[in-house]
């Protein structure tokens, strides 16, 4: 029998499973041993939440292993969309708990870290409203986001944190928090469905812990596929951030956090973007004046975005900005603001924001000490 009991939950975590291919028998797994009572009649439990989308639910309960499927929830989302977006929110719909949290079917997190996560959020004189989880990919090697201050694990500011840069809302959030901003995923993207729910809660002036030195959330990549590695268009590919930026929200926002979430955008969004076209060589005209025009938005949306960039970084853009077409010339600029052993690399052009959280120095000596 599903685990359909509503009472006394404390976490509801949700994990949105697209076929059943998908390993959640090590997620659901992992989460049994995170340190949580999970039997439906014990107080202040564990739910896990799986949400069967655009797929059968009985060839997934049958993945789960046996002793665990008591345990599990099972919801049925037909949206017939390529997305997270749906069942997640079905999900967030469908809780009842003090704390909510998502996570990936491939992944799993560390023996004992639900438990972590919840002792460090509730810890302290004022309890914090989001725990972030520390990440890691599964066969080894930390994953530095969101590239905090040293030492830092509560009372995080989202600018000087630079928690733009931790994209999907992965550890614990407070359901009521979540209701109360109405946070949704949007279904209308084809990725970046997570960035404007996760730029919401960072800029919402709620408590924001990380959970420094505690079990990880970790992330597996021996999936077959993941939704979001398909190979898309630029307007496809940064649909979230144009619309994000012209949006009333980001309006609202101060100059200090605009820029921040652009800046973000730009160095890891459209500069991924142009690498993988570049490097497979499929960089041409139509591609160059896409890519031109999305930048033109972003940076009219925050104006100073680009000043903390790197000399590599800085010549990479103007390259995109002037329309640039020819592969070669993109693949050598995008390796050039890859390769940390030139000092191009190291300095913003405008060196009056040296000290910007944003710039170089500052950003990968702050990435390197994220545990």
């Amino acid at each position: 029998m599903d685990n359909n009991s509503q009472g006394s939950v404390l976490v509801d975590v949700i994990i949105a499973v697209h076929t059943p291919e998908r390993p959640i028998e090590r997620a659901v797994a992992s989460l049994v041993a995170g340190g949580l009572p999970t039997q439906p009649d014990l107080p202040d439990r564990l739910r896990i939440n799986v949400v069967c989308h655009n797929t059968d639910v009985e060839p997934v309960r049958q993945r789960v292993l046996p002793q665990h499927r008591s345990l599990v929830r099972f919801l049925h989302c037909t949206d017939g969309i390529m997305s997270p977006a749906g069942p997640f929110n079905l999900g967030i719909a469908e809780a009842t708990g003090t704390w909510v949290a998502i996570m990936g079917s491939d992944d799993s997190v560390e023996p004992g870290a639900l438990a972590a996560w919840l002792g460090a959020a509730t810890s302290g004189a004022v309890a914090a409203d989001v725990l972030l989880a520390p990440m890691a990919h599964a066969r080894g090697g930390s994953i530095h986001t969101p590239v905090v201050r040293r030492t830092r694990r509560t009372n995080l500011d989202p600018v000087a944190d630079r928690l733009t840069y931790r994209t999907a809302p992965l550890g614990l959030m407070r359901l009521s928090l979540v209701r109360t901003l109405g946070l949704i995923f949007p279904t209308r993207y084809a990725t970046g469905e997570d960035q404007s729910f996760s730029a919401k809660l960072w800029f919402s002036g709620a408590r924001i812990s990380y959970g420094r030195g505690l079990p990880r959330y970790l992330v597996h990549d021996d999936a077959v596929s993941r939704v979001t590695a398909t190979r898309r268009s630029v307007t496809e590919d940064l649909a979230f951030a144009t619309d994000l930026v012209e949006s009333d929200w980001f309006a609202g926002l101060g100059a200090a956090q605009r820029s921040a979430i652009v800046t973000k955008i730009i160095r890891v969004h459209v500069f991924a973007h142009v690498m993988v076209r570049a490097e497979s060589g499929d960089w041409a005209d139509s591609e160059a004046a896409e890519m031109a025009g999305a930048v033109r938005r972003l940076l009219f949306a925050a104006p100073r975005a680009a000043r903390p960039l790197s000399i590599a970084d800085r010549a990479l853009l103007d390259a995109v900005s002037r329309k640039e077409a020819n592969p070669a010339t993109m693949k050598k600029l995008t390796a050039l603001r890859r390769t940390f052993s030139n000092p191009r690399t190291w300095f913003p052009r405008d060196l009056s924001q040296i000290l910007h959280p944003e710039a170089p120095l500052r950003f990968m000596s702050a990435s390197a000490l994220v545990s």
